[in-house]
């Protein structure tokens, strides 16, 4: 039991250090972009490009871990984050676009390795307890968004004149912070099962991926993890731009997103006990309703409570999609799967969010903000499409089980 606590608190604590990396990566490399590229619809590349290196990056750092341990799969992300930040510091001195897109492919491979704390949590706590690590782990974002500003501002100022170049600073010295926790993490030979599960018959051999492709349950799961990601994707790396259009300078739209993120993350103190209350179905659709209530808030003007109401309502929305559907994906595959689907999984989450990113900038360059939000109904339908269907026809068969 002490090595289960102490493996989700140390991974919150590095899912704190990645996520004050993330957060002012997102904040700003669209900033940066639009100081260095060449033409404005490319403002939004470096930060797709990140994005894009995640899902290219999931695949082969989920085999990595499955082989090797996570513990080394995570140090390697963290490496190729310091490095992509001082890439990224060194672009901004020097004025390459080119540059601060490189260093946004290193940053991508720390962001995929990062995303593994949340499964390595669940594989150190029995099952049914799976959801509530998750959540604990993503608390780290909390604590990331409440020193994040403050930090970052003063990293700015001592890089002055240098425009931006002060949150890459930061970006270095938050991901350094990583390896600490990292070299406390204890991953365990195999996940914790509950007590049905120790006493019953041994788990069958992997099956045709193929086949678990076709399964609802991972098709849900993903669709949930990866539209909820690309929406809110989509919106957020279009927000500062916007704002910036709409004339909000740069600290007033870094708050905004300070309270998106909060809000993406504080829900994860009670979303793995409402998920165990309720139900995976009902949180999911929560969660879209949170999605449409953002979209109509940002249709419905461009003052800065509207802009402010929208992104709350997208990051509560994100945490109810992201933790339902990893939670549904722990349930898809067996121990000797587990490398491969969630592999697929995060590359298809951040291959999606990726084009979701750069066609943001696009969109509003060309047609503005109302058709960013408009756009993000489409994916919207089909996730909660999606979920709807599979929870009708969860709930046909368990009665029809319960009749027999």
């Amino acid at each position: 039991m002490a090595t289960q606590n102490k493996n989700v608190y140390v991974l919150m604590m590095a899912q704190a250090c990645f996520l004050a990396s993330s957060m002012t990566v997102v904040s700003f490399s669209g900033l940066a972009g639009k100081l260095l590229s060449p033409d404005p619809k490319y403002a939004t590349l470096a930060t797709s490009l990140i994005i894009a290196a995640t899902a290219l990056s999931t695949g082969p750092m989920s085999m990595l871990m499955q082989r090797y341990s996570r513990r080394v799969g995570f140090r390697f992300g963290s490496t190729m984050g310091v490095c992509g930040g001082m890439l990224g510091a060194y672009s901004l001195y020097v004025g390459s676009f080119t540059l601060l897109c490189i260093a946004s492919l290193l940053l991508g491979v720390f962001q995929a390795s990062a995303q593994y704390y949340r499964f390595a949590a669940a594989e150190s706590v029995p099952a049914d307890n799976a959801a509530r690590a998750i959540s604990l782990v993503l608390v780290g974002g909390l604590l990331a968004a409440l020193i994040v500003p403050t930090l970052v501002g003063w990293f700015n100022e001592i890089a002055a004149p240098y425009s931006f170049m002060g949150a890459y600073l930061f970006v270095i010295a938050a991901t350094l912070m990583s390896f600490v926790p990292l070299a406390l993490f204890k991953p365990l030979d195999s996940p914790l099962k509950v007590a049905a599960e120790v006493d019953g018959p041994k788990p069958s051999p992997a099956r045709p991926f193929g086949q678990i492709l076709r399964t609802p349950v991972f098709i849900v799961a993903v669709l949930n993890g990866a539209l909820g990601f690309a929406m809110m994707s989509f919106v957020m790396t279009a927000t500062p731009l916007a704002m910036d259009i709409c004339g909000f300078g740069t600290d007033v739209s870094f708050r905004v997103i300070q309270a998106h993120v909060i809000a993406m993350f504080l829900p994860s103190l009670f979303t793995g006990y409402l998920i165990k209350r309720f139900g995976l179905v009902t949180i999911l659709l929560s969660g879209h309703a949170l999605f449409a209530i953002s979209f109509f808030t940002a249709l419905s003007g461009i003052q800065l409570w509207q802009f402010s109401v929208s992104l709350l309502a997208l990051g509560v929305a994100w945490n109810f999609c992201f933790i339902g559907g990893s939670t549904l994906l722990t349930q898809v595959h067996t121990e000797s799967e587990k490398g491969k689907v969630q592999g697929v999984n995060e590359f298809i989450v951040f291959g999606v969010s990726a084009v979701a990113s750069f066609a943001a900038g696009i969109l509003l360059d060309l047609y503005g903000w109302a058709t960013v939000n408009q756009a993000a109904f489409v994916m919207l339908s089909v996730a909660a499409t999606a979920t709807i269907l599979w929870g009708v026809s969860s709930q046909r068969r368990k009665h029809e089980s319960l009749v027999q």
